[in-house]
């Protein structure tokens, strides 16, 4: 088995390829991927023997390859991964004067010895050669990456867009600066992979194995960034690999990306990119300076890549590359100052040796320690109490993470049935829609342009559905009946609710129809729609016309015979040589009553049907003062409350002048004190006439039954009458309140109505003042 560790770095995905493909196991190795946090660490682990494999920094690797050390204990390379065209970036555009001596900056970078620290601190150099600057380097995991860059003490980043994405929304220095170092087309090598002493010495064929493993996962990248089809990358679970950046689908970052395509993955290096940054660039740890010429046998991968020609597995120890790791001349490392004491010594090496099983996820393992008061034993004591508080913090956050991972789980559950409901939902609703018994259209709000049409509007105009596209709801209504009810292409945030009856709409034929129209806004979307209804209105029209018809011809039928009624009643009540006792004069009241109410529904059918033109003709406009006629109405209906324990309270004021026709006007207080007394058996009935400025206010209020807020936008209506039990106890026309509205609003006034189930109900009229003069 060998153990591979990798960063969350995407210059890691040669590696996470070959895992995914499954290529290890094609060439018959057996390889573990591990993911941690920093180039640090991996270096570490392979320098200790606890990886055969990993990831680092081409850098790190030279510093690596100029120190003293055992074949075990060496760092030998393996095969590129990433090389990066790399340029700064900063949050803002800075000046060489804006940067200040006193201040203190820092630059985040993946590894202190990396190709991004080399051309920051080079750029800086030659950007501000006048004006050096105090700069700090911050080794930072990938993950943290995007925070530190936007920290105000943070100076900029050398990166590029693949490896951090989010810097493709801040300042390139490349694109303003004619800098070398930033305008060269070379792609820098900037991670390979390489192998630790004990596994070259242990594993030579296996080793050959992962590298023909990771360069078949290169070719694959290279060929995949050409192709057109994101198919290619469905089966890999990249996320898992690279949880930090935005997207969850990693692939829409590597996909037909431009550096991808350009060949940032390749085996091929040219290490002369890297002059530029090491001339003149002092390692101090090994007080050597580097040169082009010396690092160009380090960084040559001829050998290795055409003993990999063949594509089979071979002893990588036969190869010169494997024998003899680092350069020519090599040096040692300052040593460190371990005071000669044994006890110091061996604390150090078992911390190390603890914090090393920590990385590769060993939690469990600690230092041993003695019952004897020594100080490296307390030392250990108390990294021992450290390390199992960390652990029983891990512990909690992994019970957290998976009670999280559980619900996460029962919501996508959720969801997915969700997203069947929905569909079920859609076509549900679309079915009744495109087969409904209406004609409706779906309009735009903003251009009235038509979306869709059903298949009964399609019927009843004739346009099919590539008509529709091209025409808008006012190219089939002819006339402005709508443009000033609606306005399109204007603040559509209201609700709209509009009836228009009687339109007509022109058909494909050239021939049209009438309608009535009935406008919904709703909402699709984050934009708004209107769903509009179109009612074909003959057989509506044909009907009104027969129920005028029949209504008039029943008036005029009763009118007759009522009229005969009403003289003998008189004629009786007025002879005073026939003998009435009280019972008989108690029965013709009760006869004139019921007389009289049946002449008030007769006029009130007749006034349906009479036509305007005839009664402009009779009507007799005149000034007068409302006060006597609503006294006279009040006077004349009051048997009306006979048997019913009822309170009043009339406040009328005199002197006030409306123009009008005062059967009209009595009509109207009349249809509405008849209502209160009718639906009010105990409490108060209240009739108030004031002045307001140019018009008077008549209320009419009760303690009744109230109206059900479900009708109160119908009672107005011909015929209309409220389904209850009350009501059909107390009889009725449903002519009333309809007669009252077109009364009022013939007199330029308005109508208002304020009820309560179960606590009353007012109405209010407004009418224009007038005066003489007018």
């Amino acid at each position: 088995m060998i153990n591979l560790c990798i960063t969350s770095r995407i210059s890691s995905l040669p590696i996470v390829i070959a895992h995914l493909k499954g290529y290890f196991s094609e060439y018959e190795t057996n390889v573990s991927i591990q993911s941690i946090t920093h180039h640090k660490a991996i270096l570490a682990l392979l320098e200790a023997g606890r990886i055969e494999a990993g990831e680092i920094p081409s850098i790190a690797y030279l510093h690596e390859c100029f120190l003293k050390k055992s074949r075990i204990k060496r760092i030998y390379k393996g095969i590129p991964l990433y090389r990066s065209p790399l340029s700064y970036y900063s949050r803002f555009r800075f000046q060489a004067s804006d940067l200040s001596r006193s201040k203190g900056y820092f630059i985040p970078v993946p590894h202190f010895h990396s190709v991004e620290r080399l051309l920051a601190e080079k750029f800086l150099e030659d950007y501000a050669p006048k004006n050096p600057v105090k700069v700090r380097f911050m080794d930072t995991p990938s993950f943290l990456e995007e925070k530190e860059f936007l920290r105000p003490g943070c100076l900029g980043l050398a990166s590029d867009p693949l490896l951090s994405p989010f810097l493709k929304n801040y300042h390139d220095f490349r694109d303003e600066e004619a800098s070398p170092l930033l305008n060269s087309s070379g792609f820098i090598p900037s991670t390979l992979l390489a192998f630790s002493g004990d596994c070259i010495l242990k594993m030579g064929r296996q080793v050959s194995g992962v590298l023909l493993a990771i360069k078949k996962a290169i070719d694959f990248i290279n060929e995949a960034s050409l192709s057109s089809n994101p198919k290619v990358w469905d089966d890999l679970n990249l996320h898992q690999y690279y949880p930090h950046l935005r997207t969850s689908d990693v692939k829409n970052i590597i996909f037909a990306n431009p550096l991808v395509q350009k060949g940032v993955f390749s085996y091929e290096v040219n290490t002369d990119t890297l002059s530029p940054l090491l001339k003149d660039n002092y390692f101090r740890v090994i007080r050597r300076i580097m040169t082009p010429d010396t690092i160009r046998p380090l960084l040559n991968f001829e050998e290795i890549l055409e003993a990999l020609a063949p594509k089979k597995l071979f002893d990588v120890r036969k190869l010169s590359s494997f024998q003899s790791g680092g350069a020519k001349e090599q040096h040692a490392p300052s040593l460190i100052n371990y005071r000669k004491l044994n006890a110091i010594r061996h604390l150090i090496v078992d911390v190390n040796s603890v914090a090393l099983d920590v990385l590769q996820g060993n939690f469990q393992s600690r230092l041993n320690t003695e019952e004897n008061l020594l100080l490296d034993n307390r030392v250990k004591v108390i990294i021992n109490a450290m390390i199992d508080s960390f652990n029983s913090t891990f512990a909690m956050q992994k019970e957290e993470i998976a009670e999280l991972e559980n619900l996460i789980s029962i919501l996508e559950i959720k969801l997915d049935r969700s997203a069947v409901d929905l569909q079920y939902s859609e076509e549900k609703y679309r079915y009744l829609f495109e087969f409904s018994r209406e004609a409706i259209a779906l309009v735009d709000a903003d251009t009235g342009n038509i979306l869709e049409a059903n298949h009964q509007f399609r019927h009843l105009t004739g346009y099919t559905r590539a008509d529709l596209t091209k025409l808008t709801i006012e190219d089939i209504i002819i006339g402005e009946q709508i443009s000033s009810q609606i306005n399109f292409n204007q603040d559509n945030t209201q609700d709209t609710m509009l009836s228009l009856p009687d339109v007509n709409i022109l058909l494909k034929d050239g021939s049209t129809i009438g309608v009535d129209l009935s406008f919904a806004s709703i909402l699709l979307s984050p934009r708004k729609r209107y769903q509009v209804q179109f009612r074909p209105n003959s057989e509506r029209k044909e009907q009104e016309r027969l129920q005028h018809e029949f209504i008039s011809n029943v008036s005029h039928e009763l009118r007759s015979p009522m009229t005969n009624i009403r003289g003998y009643l008189e004629f009786f009540k007025s002879d005073k040589t026939l003998p009435y006792n009280a019972e008989h004069l108690n029965m013709l009241e009760v006869i004139d009553k019921n007389a009289k109410r049946l002449n008030f529904l007769i006029e009130n059918m007749l006034k349906l049907t009479t036509s305007r033109e005839k009664e402009r003709e009779d009507e007799v406009v005149e000034f007068f003062d409302p006060v006597p006629i609503i006294e006279d109405v009040i006077h004349m209906n009051s048997h009306l409350a006979k048997g019913k324990t009822l309170e009043w309270d009339i406040s009328l004021k005199k002197g006030l002048l409306i123009k009008g026709i005062r059967f009209e006007f009595s009509q109207i207080v009349t249809n509405l004190y008849i209502n209160a007394l009718k639906y009010t058996f105990k409490g108060k009935i209240s009739v108030t006439l004031i002045s307001l400025p140019n018009s008077m206010e008549l209320t009419v209020s009760d303690t009744g039954i109230g109206i059900d807020a479900n009708y109160k936008n119908q009672i107005f209506d011909r015929f209309f009458r409220i389904p209850s039990t009350d009501n059909r106890k107390i009889g009725g026309t449903g002519l009333g309140l309809s007669i009252v509205k077109s009364l009022v609003e013939k007199m330029g006034g308005e109508i208002y109505v304020e009820s309560k189930l179960g606590e009353g109900s007012t109405f209010k009229v407004s009418l224009p003042l007038a005066s003489i003069s007018s």
